[in-house]
C-alpha cells in the first residue's frame, strides 16, 4: 500500500476539521436559536398574561373579559394562540375565540408560571403554556382564585426552526465551498517550493542537472543540502575510486613487465609458455576488476551521456587498431539518444562489442543506437560468419566473472555483461542482415 502524498494527506485532514468544524458551528447555532426563540415566545407570551388580567374587570359579581381582544391572533381561529380563564375548580371562566378548536380545556393540574413555560398536549397538539392564579376581590367582598392561562402552539417554533436550520444549512453550505477553493489555493501555494525542489531532483536524477539549486523555504533547506551534499560525497568517492584504481593499475603494470621479462631467460619452453600465460591471465583478471570496481561502485543518481560523439571516438580507435583488415565501420545513430551512465561505461560497453565484431567481421561493421520513452537500444552487426544458434546461449553465458571462467577466453565480453547488469539492462545474439551476428543491447532510461 502506498504511502498518501501530502497534497492528500493535508486535503483529508482540511476536509475533516471543516466537516467537524462545520457541524459544531450548525449544532451550536441551532441550539441558541432555538433557546433564544423559547425565551422570546415565553416573554411575548407573559406579555399576554398581563394584558389580558389588564382588560379583566368585575360585572355583577363575576369576572368578565371582552370578547374581541386587541391582540388579533386571540380573534382568529388557527393563529396558533388561545388565552383561557378558568377557575380553581377548572370551571371556565372565559376563553379566546382562537381556541373554540379545542373541545376540551387546559390541565388545571399542571404547574403554571410566570418565569418558566410549561409544555403539555391539548387534543394531541403540543403547546407552550405561561400561566398566573390570582385572587381576585368582589364588590361583595367575597374572593375569588382564577387561573389565567396563555398557550401557543410548538408547531409555529418548529416551523421557525426548521426555516432557521435550511438557512444556516445554506450558508455553511457556501461557505463551505468557497472555503474549499480558498484552502485549495493555499494548499497548492504552499506547497509550490516542494514540488519546485520534486522537479529539481527529478532532473537531477534524469541527468538534466548536477544539483538541486533554487530559493527554497526553511523548512526545505536542510532536506536540498542534504541532496546536495550527497551528490557531491558521490562524486567525490567516485573520483577516489578511479584515482585509486588508476594508481593501483600503475603500481602492478611494472612488476608484471618485469615477471614477463625474466621468463624470456628461461631456457625450458613448456615452463616458460604456462608462466607466460599464467602472467598474461593475471593480467586480464586485474584490468577486468579494476574496470568493475568502477562500473558497480554505484550510482546515487543517473548521468547522462550523449551517445553520437562517443560513437565517433569509438569508431575512430577501431579504425587504428584493425587498420590492416581496412574495414568499413559506420554508425546509425538516432538523433538525441543519451545513454543512462558514465562516458567510460558508454565506452567500455560499445567499445567491446565492436571490438568483438571487427575480429570477426569480413569487411563491414555496423553499429545502430536507437531511443525510445522507455529504454535505449544498441545494435551491434558484422558481416562474419555468424554466431550458430545452439551456441548463443553458451557466450552469453561466459559473461560471468572473469575469475570463474576458463582459461582463453576473452575480456570483453564480461566487462559487457558486468556493465549491461549494473544498469539494469539486457543482451541478445540475432543474425544480422549484414550475414554475421547481431548484438542487441536493451538499456531502460
Amino acid at each position: 500500500m502506498h504511502s498518501w502524498s501530502l497534497k492528500k494527506r493535508m486535503t483529508v485532514v482540511s476536509t475533516v476539521v471543516l466537516v467537524l468544524a462545520f457541524s459544531t458551528i450548525y449544532f451550536i447555532t441551532k441550539s441558541a436559536y432555538t433557546i433564544a426563540s423559547k425565551s422570546r415566545i415565553q416573554q411575548s407570551l407573559e406579555a399576554q398574561i398581563y394584558a389580558l388580567m389588564a382588560v379583566a374587570e368585575e360585572r355583577d359579581g363575576q369576572l368578565y373579559l371582552p370578547e374581541v381582544m386587541r391582540n388579533d391572533r386571540l380573534n382568529h381561529l388557527n393563529s396558533g394562540l388561545v388565552a383561557y380563564v378558568l377557575d380553581v375548580d377548572g370551571d371556565l371562566i372565559w376563553r379566546s375565540k382562537s381556541s373554540d378548536i379545542y373541545s376540551v380545556l387546559p390541565d388545571i393540574s399542571l404547574d403554571y408560571s410566570l418565569t418558566k413555560m410549561s409544555e403539555s398536549r391539548l387534543e394531541n397538539r403540543r403547546m407552550f403554556w405561561i400561566g398566573d392564579t390570582i385572587i381576585w376581590e368582589h364588590e361583595n367582598g367575597m374572593e375569588g382564585e382564577y387561573l389565567f392561562l396563555i398557550g401557543e402552539k410548538q408547531t409555529l417554533l418548529s416551523a421557525s426552526v426548521r426555516k432557521f436550520k435550511r438557512e444556516v444549512l445554506v450558508w455553511l453550505s457556501l461557505t463551505a465551498v468557497v472555503l474549499i477553493f480558498v484552502l485549495g489555493f493555499a494548499l497548492n501555494y504552499s506547497l509550490k517550493p516542494l514540488r519546485r525542489a520534486q522537479k529539481q531532483i527529478e532532473q537531477v536524477g534524469a541527468g538534466d542537472a548536477e544539483k538541486v539549486v533554487g530559493e527554497f523555504p526553511a523548512e526545505l533547506r536542510p532536506l536540498t543540502d542534504s541532496i546536495n551534499q550527497l551528490l557531491e560525497s558521490e562524486a567525490q568517492q567516485k573520483s577516489r575510486y578511479r584515482d585509486t584504481l588508476g594508481n593501483l593499475a600503475h603500481s602492478l603494470k611494472t612488476p608484471l613487465a618485469v615477471i614477463k621479462s625474466e621468463i624470456h631467460q628461461l631456457h625450458d619452453s613448456d615452463h616458460q609458455g604456462q608462466l607466460q600465460k599464467q602472467i598474461e591471465r593475471i593480467d586480464d583478471i586485474v584490468k577486468y576488476q579494476l574496470n568493475r570496481s568502477v562500473v558497480t561502485a554505484g550510482q546515487t543518481m543517473k548521468r547522462k551521456s550523449e551517445v553520437e560523439p562517443e560513437l565517433t571516438k569509438i569508431i575512430d580507435a577501431l579504425k587504428k587498431v584493425h587498420r590492416e583488415k581496412q574495414l568499413q565501420i559506420e554508425a546509425k545513430v538516432q538523433a538525441g539518444c543519451f545513454f543512462p551512465g558514465d562516458q567510460g561505461d558508454l565506452m567500455e560497453l560499445v567499445g567491446n562489442l565492436a571490438d568483438n565484431a571487427c575480429k570477426w567481421a569480413n569487411s563491414k561493421v555496423l553499429i545502430t543506437v536507437t531511443q525510445d520513452a522507455k529504454r535505449l537500444m544498441i545494435n551491434v552487426e558484422d558481416d562474419g560468419g555468424g554466431v550458430p544458434a545452439e551456441k548463443r546461449a553458451l557466450i552469453l553465458d561466459r559473461g560471468k566473472r572473469l575469475d570463474q571462467q576458463a582459461e582463453g577466453q576473452g575480456l570483453g565480453l564480461s566487462i559487457v555483461m558486468d556493465i549491461i547488469k549494473t544498469y539494469q539492462g539486457e543482451i541478445s545474439i540475432k543474425d544480422s542482415a549484414l550475414g554475421g551476428a547481431d548484438f542487441e543491447l536493451r538499456i531502460p532510461d
